[in-house]
């Protein structure tokens, strides 16, 4: 057994996993240094895919699918806000509206997979209705990276269109 010196200047017996500061050593194992990779996806895949996925609300949306089809959704309601502005047309009035009214399922539906992503209920959708903290909470539940491996939602997702 050998002997070490700690914070105070006294002698101390120095364990066997320990350091020379006296906390214990820990080891890492071969699996903390793996990175997980995940698919990634298109700007206009995700768009396409969050409306072709609108009635599944089961499954696991990564996190760039969740934030490009958001993208996504900026830029069309953009371009049809330009083109209102622009033309003053009642049509364009009727199209963006109408493209606003369609775009609540699909956009439930990829909030959903997210939040099941991260492993948590599809339920947490309604913490957003809390006026600033609850958008504060659904805004990081979005960012979170997603959950390795299987969860209660199924299996993560591994390949995307």
């Amino acid at each position: 057994m050998s002997y070490e010196n700690d914070n105070l200047g006294q002698t101390q017996p120095s364990e066997e996993g320990a350091t020379s500061s006296g906390l214990p050593k820990f080891q890492v194992s071969a699996d903390a240094n793996r990175t997980v990779e995940l698919p990634s996806i298109a700007l206009i895949d995700a768009y396409l895919r969050m409306w072709r996925l609108y009635t599944n609300s089961r499954t696991r949306s990564t996190r760039g699918e969740y934030w490009k089809a958001d993208l996504g959704n900026a830029v069309v309601g953009i371009i049809l806000l330009i083109a209102l502005i622009l033309l003053h047309n009642l049509v364009f009035v009727a199209i963006y509206f109408l493209y606003s009214l369609a775009l609540i399922v699909p956009s439930l539906a990829i909030t959903i997979r997210r939040l099941h992503d991260t492993d948590h209920s599809g339920g947490w959708f309604f913490i957003g209705l809390v006026p600033l903290v609850g958008a504060i909470i659904l805004l990081v539940f979005m960012v979170q990276r997603s959950t390795t491996g299987e969860n209660r939602y199924g299996p993560p997702v591994t390949s995307l269109p």
